[in-house]
């Protein structure tokens, strides 16, 4: 019996160690915190109502912004930055905040509702990058 006992011992001791050993290697690399993209280098918080927005800026500098809905309103909006290189929110409910980030360069963007008529009835707005 004695022999049973120790062939059985060292089964279960090499499944552990195969299961362990399993758990531990092998598998994808995880990227650090240097493969990561860059975080936004300034913020532009735009409040949606019906039916404007409204901007903490009319003037962000280059490089990466992050643009910051809030719908302070009663409907529904998004918030689409138009032209290249382009962003979008999804369409979010009053009282919600949503967010998109994108690298720009000089010039003027402008911000626009793609919900139903709300861009022709005002959701358009501009902003200057310098």
């Amino acid at each position: 019996m004695r022999i049973i006992r120790s062939r059985a011992a060292l089964a279960a001791t090499a499944v552990a160690l195969a299961a362990a050993l399993s758990a531990c290697g092998g598998g994808e690399e995880v990227p650090s915190l240097d493969d990561q993209p860059p975080s936004a280098e300034t913020v532009l918080s735009v409040s949606a109502t019906e039916y404007a927005y409204s901007l903490s800026s009319t003037t962000v500098p280059s490089g990466t912004v992050a643009i910051e809905l809030t719908n302070d309103g009663a409907v529904s909006h998004d918030l689409v930055l138009e032209g290249d290189p382009g962003g979008a929110t999804a369409v979010i409910d009053p009282g919600e905040s949503a967010s998109f980030e994108v690298v720009l360069d000089p010039g003027t963007y402008t911000l626009y509702c793609s919900v139903g008529d709300h861009r022709s009835r005002g959701m358009e707005v501009s902003f200057t990058v310098t």
